[in-house]
């Protein structure tokens, strides 16, 4: 896949090392991780207002090597290889001349649900649907593509103010294949873990649709679907609960999300939605039904 995958984006890397100071005028540091820092920027090489994440190298380094020993693409070249109008638009990445992976995106002017939800400005229903269509649409070209996302997170879906969704952060994605589907690997947002992945068994893009589920439910109810109290309640809750059924959460939903909300969330992989392809059309049929009929939590 790797292979595969150079000759596809060849073009697309940065064929030598690349001084950051001089390539880039930095406007503002927008966040940062524990793997690297993201800022606004400027590329003096084309005038282009950019987003450009530098991977911290002392931090990176065991990581980079045991990805080169499992053949893993690098977050460029996974990211690149998902052409998606709702999936981070790549520019170019590459190394710098201080050993710093760096990846230039686009620049989407918006806010992460987790900003929109923590500062109390949700839309309304029928747009929080439309939201959670998008990203599910996102999502299922990253599972097209041939990788798992690994990461689903409110901080990782920006909305910009058309309501546009963008999703980000292919940091811990991987390919779809027996070699990175093998147990043991648990990262990602412990709040957004699937039951599996916790217990450390195989995993495949259900992890993904799983965390997308827990997201809608808490973007749909403002709460989780199981205790979270703590971590180590959390993560029990999950292995030996089924979740809070999203009915008790939210009864104003209409009952096909609630439906729909149950199949995303289901503690066993075998009750769990198997694709995230039909999940747009099936939330932007609720929408009409919405305005029609407009639950209490979406009257003002």
């Amino acid at each position: 896949m790797l292979a595969k995958l150079k000759e596809l984006l060849g073009a697309t890397a940065a064929p030598s090392k690349v001084n950051l100071e001089r390539r880039f005028t930095i406007l503002a540091e927008t966040s940062q991780g524990s793997m690297s820092k993201v800022f606004r920027a400027i590329d003096n090489k084309t005038g282009r207002n950019i987003c450009l994440k530098v991977h911290i190298p002392e931090k990176n380094d065991a990581a980079a090597a045991r990805a080169c020993r499992e053949d893993r693409p690098s977050e460029g070249e996974i990211t690149a290889a998902v052409v998606h109008p709702n999936v981070s638009k790549v520019l170019d990445f590459g190394l710098s001349t201080n050993r710093e992976h760096f990846l230039v995106m686009e620049y989407v002017d918006g806010f992460s649900l987790q900003y929109i939800r923590e500062n109390k400005s949700l839309p309304k229903l029928r747009h929080k649907l439309e939201i959670l269509a998008q990203t599910a649409e996102a999502l299922s070209a990253v599972h097209a593509a041939g990788f798992i996302h690994h990461d689903i997170n409110p901080g990782n879906i920006l909305v910009d103010r058309d309501k546009h969704v963008t999703l980000i952060d292919f940091g811990l994605a991987v390919p779809n294949t027996p070699a990175f589907r093998k147990p043991g690997n648990r990262t990602g947002a412990l709040k957004y873990m699937a039951p599996e992945l916790i217990r450390r068994e195989p995993i495949d893009e259900g992890i993904d649709i799983f965390a997308f589920g827990v997201l809608a439910y808490e973007f749909l109810t403002d709460k989780l679907p199981y205790d979270a109290s703590s971590s180590m309640a959390s993560m029990l809750g999950r292995i030996n609960q089924d979740p809070i059924d999203p009915y008790k959460a939210n009864p104003n939903l209409p009952p096909p999300l609630i439906d729909l909300l149950r199949s995303l969330i289901a503690r066993r992989k075998t009750d769990r939605c198997k694709s995230l392809s039909q999940v747009p059309a099936a939330l932007r049929a609720i929408a009409p039904k919405i305005l029609a009929t407009p639950p209490a939590t979406d009257r003002a």
